[in-house]
């Protein structure tokens, strides 16, 4: 966390404080630290800034890059002064109602910084070389950040997104790639949404939450998001009632991993080919657990350990229809005997379909089969799916109404005999 509040302690917002530089109009000619104040489009690049871009200095205005390129010298500043921004490409300090497009930032301390302000709007910008974030939004509230980039900022700490003590923050459809730190850290914010984007090779895709109560991230929702390659997709450290739902994975570490938290809810999320566990609740090292986490109707596949992991301290969670299949180890490894297990299917994973602890709570419905293990199952009972349970289990990702397909299947001879076929039902 000390390479956060150095960020930000370098960008220094100081929330209505004096900036530094000249103001000048739209028709004036733009320099390396210049504050604009009116509606303002670039007509040429600023390049190899030896500290800070542009600055924001009132409400309600736009700045168009109109294609150009703002550029640090990728060198920060040794002395900042104190209360004023520096190594900012484009820094907002508490204006509201500001909307920034169109054009790239680099070789910054931060390429694009918000802080203090409301109702802003950050637009088709790339953001890429910075030391410590291409995007921070801090103390903030109703901005949206839409259309953009943040990615190969610079190692080792350079994050695509921060989001510090900031709630009502839309983040859609945008890329975050190839950064060293996560695709997108959220800290101390709430009530926040990610949807649309995609995330790779990050470290992690996402985090939610930080090492201190005071860093927990609480009622955001992730949903319909891209993850390839990451070192794990989304990490909820500390962080209650978030909403993980309908998102994709692909050869991350760890597809989902909630670690200290309360309440969060992981729904409808496709896993494939996970290098080490799809999804995962508790820690052993050090031992912590969330309590009352749900996590429903997800499909995990070809993950390289375990489908589905539950250690011993992660308290009274909730799996329930969902689906691990050709898993490298269990399907489900299960170590809390406050765990619920209802109607989860395991098929062709390489150890046990499910393996649970005594006296874990068995909801039923459990299936499983051709597993590598014999005895399929431990401490539950289970039953071999049927072929339209299994298509049940992906009706879901398949926007396919199984059920009216799987009844008709069992009145096949009597369509064929009538000379016709049955209809299958897809939902809209």
């Amino acid at each position: 966390m000390r390479r956060t509040a150095l960020a930000i302690c370098l960008l220094a917002f100081p929330l209505a404080s004096s900036l530094g530089g000249g103001v000048l109009a739209q028709t004036a000619p733009l320099s390396c630290g210049d504050t604009i104040t009116v509606d303002t489009t670039l007509d040429r690049d600023l390049l190899n800034c030896p500290n800070n871009g542009l600055l924001i200095g009132a409400d309600s205005i736009t700045l168009d890059l109109n294609g150009h390129t703002i550029s640090g010298d990728g060198k920060l500043v040794r002395r900042c002064p104190r209360r004023q921004i520096c190594d900012g490409g484009i820094a907002n300090d508490a204006r509201s109602g500001v909307t920034i497009r169109n054009g790239s930032v680099r070789g910054f301390g931060v390429g694009v910084g918000v802080g203090g302000a409301r109702e802003n709007r950050v637009l088709n910008i790339s953001s890429s070389q910075n030391t410590f974030f291409g995007f921070l939004v801090f103390r903030s509230a109703q901005i949206l950040v839409r259309g953009s980039s943040g990615s190969r900022n610079i190692a080792p700490d350079g994050d695509g997104m921060g989001l510090f003590e900031s709630h009502d923050v839309r983040i859609v459809d945008n890329e975050f790639r190839r950064n060293p730190g996560p695709g997108i850290h959220l800290q101390a914010s709430t009530d926040n949404l990610i949807k649309g984007n995609l995330i790779s090779h990050s470290s992690p895709g996402i985090l939610l939450g930080g090492d201190r109560r005071a860093d927990r991230s609480d009622r955001n929702g992730l949903r319909g998001n891209r993850f390839v390659g990451n070192a794990a997709g989304v990490l909820v450290g500390r962080g209650n009632r978030n909403v993980i739902a309908r998102n994709r994975f692909s050869r991350d570490g760890d597809g989902i991993a909630i670690e200290n938290a309360r309440g969060n809810l992981v729904a409808l999320n496709v896993i494939l080919d996970a290098r080490k566990s799809g999804i995962y609740l508790g820690l052993n090292e050090p031992p912590i657990g969330g309590v009352d986490n749900v996590v429903r109707r997800n499909v995990v596949r070809r993950s390289g350990e375990d489908g589905f992991k539950v250690r011993s301290k992660d308290q009274h969670s909730l799996l329930q229809g969902n689906l691990a299949r050709r898993s490298g180890d269990d399907g489900f490894d299960v170590e809390s005997n406050s765990t619920n297990l209802t109607r989860n299917r395991a098929v062709g994973n390489d150890a046990l379909g499910i393996e649970a602890v005594e006296g874990v709570s068995d909801g039923g419905g459990n299936r499983a089969s051709g597993n590598g293990d014999p005895r399929q199952c431990v401490n539950v009972a289970c039953s071999a799916p049927s072929v339209c349970g299994l298509a049940e289990s992906f009706s879901f990702r398949m926007r396919l109404d199984t059920r009216p397909s799987c009844a008709a299947a069992h009145l096949l001879p009597l369509y064929s005999a009538a000379g016709r076929a049955p209809q299958r039902s897809f939902s809209r």
